[in-house]
């Protein structure tokens, strides 16, 4: 992240969002049709053979990549969705980047979205949105620095979130790019300002990756490319450690999901992504 410009990563997840949304409804892995919204430099997709051809080329450099920027929205959501069945109207998207989700779920009444990001990156979606007369009044935006030592609780309850009431925390694509102190910074401060109840989701990429010894090529090559543009994966976690940094920061696991088990559960009967195990899911629970 450099300070004035949105995130590169934000794009890219864009990019492979709009080209998914194009994609033969049947084959669709999330059918974001507000992502285009965010795309500039190439335009999307104008077609299904396209709009393929795109996400094929991505896949056979990065496999993997495409199976979690699209499928871990879906278990979020997944998520999400049972929470609010269960009384709960508080939602936090840290580093929400090119989030779409309160727009494409505007079922979920009286519940309120308060999306946390660098405030550059945070600015140039508001402003993209604007272009687009597109109005996101469930959302409040909040922007905060995580490595600048902002106060998130602070903030959050500056923008008017009630940390007596339980909530659902997604922070997707973030935990990676963050030193291991901010990592574990963050979630004590999210378990502090969550009553107990509220659920949390983040994914995380295997050490592996960030120390160079995956078997995974194409994440070994991803990785080079974001250390290019300025935004390197620093923060390499297990299984094991990711929920062990969860519970000492005062939740407990209760689910976990790797890239193969997204495109098991969410790809379909012929997947066009691969599921190349290298990053996961947890979801905790606020004791």
């Amino acid at each position: 992240m450099h300070e004035g410009l949105a995130s590169d990563t934000a794009h890219l997840t864009a990019r492979a969002r709009a080209a998914d949304a194009v994609v033969e409804p049947g084959r669709r892995l999330l059918d974001d049709r507000f992502a285009h919204l965010f795309v500039t430099d190439p335009p999307p997709p104008a077609t299904a053979e396209e709009a393929m051809t795109r996400l094929r080329a991505l896949d056979g450099a990065h496999g993997g990549f495409l199976a979690e920027i699209l499928l871990r929205q879906r278990y979020f959501e997944d998520v999400l969705h049972r929470a609010v069945a269960d009384g709960v109207r508080q939602v936090v998207l840290l580093g929400a980047g090119y989030d779409s989700t309160a727009l494409r779920n505007p079922d979920l009444d009286g519940v309120r979205f308060f999306e946390v990001d660098h405030p550059s990156t945070q600015k140039a979606k508001v402003e993209l949105l604007g272009r687009a007369g597109a109005e996101t009044p469930s959302v409040t935006y909040v922007p905060v620095d995580f490595e600048a030592g902002s106060s998130l609780n602070d903030e959050l309850a500056a923008a008017g979130y009630d940390a007596s009431q339980r909530s659902v925390v997604g922070w997707l694509g973030v935990s990676f790019f963050l030193r291991a102190e901010s990592f574990q910074r963050t979630l004590e401060d999210l378990a502090g300002g969550s009553a107990p109840g509220s659920l949390l989701v983040f994914d995380y990429m295997d050490e592996a990756v960030v120390d160079g010894t995956t078997p995974y090529e194409g994440a070994l090559e991803m990785a080079r490319k974001v250390g290019a543009q300025g935004e390197p994966y620093i923060n390499g976690l297990t299984p094991q450690t990711a929920s062990e940094a969860a519970e000492r920061a005062g939740y407990r696991t209760v689910d976990r999901a790797r890239v193969t088990d997204l495109v098991r559960r969410y790809g379909g009967d012929d997947p066009y992504c691969s599921d190349d195990d290298f990053m996961g899911l947890i979801t905790a629970e606020r004791l």
